[in-house]
């Protein structure tokens, strides 16, 4: 039997409201992406001392001497748990990895893996994830955020047919096989 998805309008109002309740609680938006960066300056540092002389690893570390104690580390917990218990009450928890039929599963997570490195990368240029641009950015009237979803959605129409195959197969338009 398949599963029904929520609305995705009142998901919107959940995920808005949420949105709004950090700004009012925590003073920031959703974003992840400093989670990641805030794990490896405290790897870098657990490994060597001398990283605290850079001061963009020393950026991490103003408020004490544990990188890891911070509202996006935990939001990133909280992300992962609850999209884990959502996965489980909704009955559509699976490990599997998502590709086209017939698609090698190396190099889907070869793929995945050179998307995830160029994207982490990115993000510490643009100053945020695209949780962070998208909601965080368009939600405060950030100039440089709605620019940046634009050129993300354009990248994406002109690319996508590159990837194709990988989520619908070589000779699939798009149907079942």
């Amino acid at each position: 039997m398949e599963k029904k998805y929520w609305n995705p309008y009142f998901g919107g109002v959940v995920l808005g409201t949420m949105l709004f309740l950090t700004f009012v609680i925590a003073s920031q938006g959703f974003g992840a992406s400093g989670t990641f960066s805030r794990a490896t300056a405290q790897l870098l540092v657990n490994s060597d001392k001398s990283w605290l002389e850079n001061a963009y690893i020393a950026s991490y570390f103003r408020h004490g001497d544990n990188a890891m104690l911070n509202w996006t580390v935990i939001e990133t917990i909280g992300i992962f748990l609850g999209g884990f218990a959502s996965a489980l009450l909704a009955g559509r928890f699976m490990i599997r990895p998502d590709k086209a039929p017939g698609y090698p599963i190396a190099k889907r997570f070869l793929w995945a893996l050179i998307g995830g490195m160029i994207i982490e990368f990115a993000t510490r240029i643009t100053r945020g994830c695209t949780s962070g641009q998208g909601l965080d950015g368009m939600a405060t009237f950030s100039v440089g955020a709605w620019i940046f979803m634009f050129a993300a959605f354009a990248g994406a129409l002109i690319l996508s047919p590159l990837w194709r195959k990988q989520w619908v197969g070589e000779n699939n338009e798009g149907g079942e096989e």
